[in-house]
């Protein structure tokens, strides 16, 4: 059994829609519902559906509409305890609470797929309108949660029409101002997100006397004072590559991490080389390498942020902040990430970026399994 909340309200038992009754009594069992599995005392039911000020009736209609929930809710009980009633089903049955759940996990797409529309629509009083509004501001957070995915897994040209529409709607939700600046900057549109800011900002000034909050003014900071540095660290291509089109045709098709393994000698960095030269111009931002050998990948994190144009003393003294800034760097950036003679996983982890956008290609003697099960790398095993 499935119940609904979060557009009209209803009951479905293996997709078959269940008679609940009325809207009152619908708003009885909405009650229950949203306090699943807690005890709601029969005073605050009473409130929560007739309001304030019930009719001397009313008590005595609420027993009568649990008595026909129990019978149309066959198989879930409600069960009269301490003054009140419990409602004991799973909630995980119940779209609200799924919801929520979803987005505690950090899982915002797939909770919103369940708003089918206005929560609680049809049902009226001030408990069901203070729910609504609690929720719609929910449901906004999980939406721009959702939009903060799709800008980190690149899809910053997708979402320039779409978020330009929705700012027009809210022009004064800084939180959206700054996810339309990340998508211009990501789509190539740099002037664009400068003119936003701008405009953003003399619009907080008139009508509400405010700057830009923290947030804004530090992405506006990053695009007037950053370099704008891509740079260009391959080493040259091997003059003398030959073969190996099978191998250059799994690069080509690999995601956006793929490992080259092999012993030593197979060729594994000549054949990175080979196929980094050949698609440089597909990573416009740059390219960055670096021979692991026995490095600490947080020196490695730290030459990659001198690399993107961070003075020494604008990097943060925590590895954890370091790796933070690196990601942050590359997350409105399309570069190729060379990792040559891997020791293991854990010194590579560090060096992912945060997006698909960015390539990464990784030679080890090892088969780097952490990497292919953990985070999806492509192997070309030579």
């Amino acid at each position: 059994m499935k119940f609904h909340l979060l557009g009209t309200p209803e009951v479905r038992r293996d997709g078959e829609l269940v008679d609940v009754g009325h809207a009152r009594q619908l708003s009885v069992l909405a009650v229950l519902l949203v306090d699943v599995h807690q005890v709601v005392g029969v005073d605050k039911l009473l409130s929560r559906v007739w309001g304030d000020a019930p009719p001397r009736q009313a008590k005595a209609a609420l027993y009568s509409y649990v008595s026909r929930l129990r019978t149309a809710l066959d198989g879930i009980p409600i069960v009269r305890r301490s003054g009140g009633y419990v409602l004991e089903a799973d909630p995980a049955s119940i779209d609200l609470h799924h919801f929520r759940s979803l987005v505690a996990l950090g899982r915002p797409d797939e909770a919103m797929a369940l708003v089918r529309g206005e929560p609680f629509e049809g049902l009226h009083g001030a408990w069901f309108d203070g729910l609504r509004e609690t929720l719609a501001g929910e449901i906004t957070a999980a939406e721009l949660d959702h939009i903060d995915a799709r800008l980190a897994a690149g899809e910053h040209l997708s979402l320039v029409a779409e978020l330009t529409a929705r700012t027009s709607e809210r022009p004064l939700d800084e939180r959206l101002a700054g996810q339309l600046m990340r998508a211009l900057i990501g789509a190539g549109q740099r002037a664009d997100a400068l003119a936003y800011y701008s405009g953003l900002r003399d619009r907080l000034a008139d009508e509400l006397g405010l700057d830009p909050g923290p947030a804004l003014r530090d992405l506006h900071a990053s695009l007037v004072q950053r370099p704008q540095w891509s740079p260009r660290q391959l080493p040259p291509a091997p003059t003398d590559f030959a073969g190996m089109a099978a191998e250059l045709a799994a690069l080509d098709l690999a995601g956006p991490i793929v490992t080259i393994t092999g012993p030593a000698g197979s060729g594994k960095t000549r054949l990175a080389l080979h196929w980094a030269h050949e698609h440089a111009a597909d990573y416009p931002d740059g390219q960055l390498f670096v021979a692991l050998d026995d490095s600490d990948p947080a020196d490695v994190v730290r030459g990659f942020i001198t690399a993107l144009g961070t003075s020494p003393d604008g990097i943060p003294p925590e590895p954890h902040a370091q790796t933070a800034l690196y990601r942050t760097l590359l997350a409105d950036r399309r570069m190729l990430i060379v990792l040559d003679n891997a020791a293991d996983t854990a010194q590579v982890v560090p060096l992912l970026p945060g997006t698909p956008r960015c390539r990464v290609v990784v030679t080890s003697r090892e088969r780097l399994p952490g990497l292919v099960t953990a985070h999806g790398a492509r192997p070309v095993v030579l």
